[in-house]
């Protein structure tokens, strides 16, 4: 909701202050709907959407997908949505197809996938290097998709009436 006009107080600062932060990267997605201000920019141009009480724009709108909706449009959003699909998507298929203890690694990255996806509700986890992380693990989740390709090509081999030659 529309956070002008409530009283701010120490129980509710933190909140109020996340709320503003979100209200102002959604006007700015309404007035740039489909290409968004320009990936960075929610700083620069939170001036022209702060609320009242709220002038610090704070690096970020305390919400990746209203960040990103801000920044980048519907489009970017889109996109990004579109890569977290599919790297879900091979993430779930690999864990049907893999053996104990291969498949734990799939279970551990699909959990890191999902809690990093929670977590951008309330803050932007892309700080700190995380990229490099990131980046390490969807290289690992690379390798066990080669690995299982591998792994099924053997098996052909092994069922091919050829091979038994």
């Amino acid at each position: 909701g529309d956070v002008r006009g409530e009283d701010i107080n120490d129980a509710n600062y933190a909140v109020l202050e996340r709320l503003a932060h979100w209200q102002a990267a959604v006007d700015m997605a309404r007035e740039n709907l489909w290409l968004g201000v320009g990936f960075g920019n929610y700083e620069p141009a939170y001036a022209d959407y702060a609320l009242l009480n709220w002038p610090y724009p704070l690096g970020h709108a305390h919400n990746y997908y209203l960040n990103l909706v801000a920044e980048v449009g519907v489009v970017g959003l889109l996109a990004y949505l579109v890569l977290w699909t599919a790297v879900f998507w091979q993430t779930i298929r690999l864990l049907r197809r893999l053996d104990w203890p291969v498949r734990g690694i799939a279970l551990g990255l699909l959990a890191v996938w999902a809690a990093i996806s929670v977590h951008h509700l309330v803050d932007k986890l892309y700080v700190n290097n995380i990229y490099i992380h990131l980046g390490v693990m969807l290289g690992l989740l690379q390798l066990l998709e080669i690995g299982d390709w591998r792994l099924e090509i053997r098996r052909k081999r092994l069922k091919s009436p050829v091979s038994n030659l």
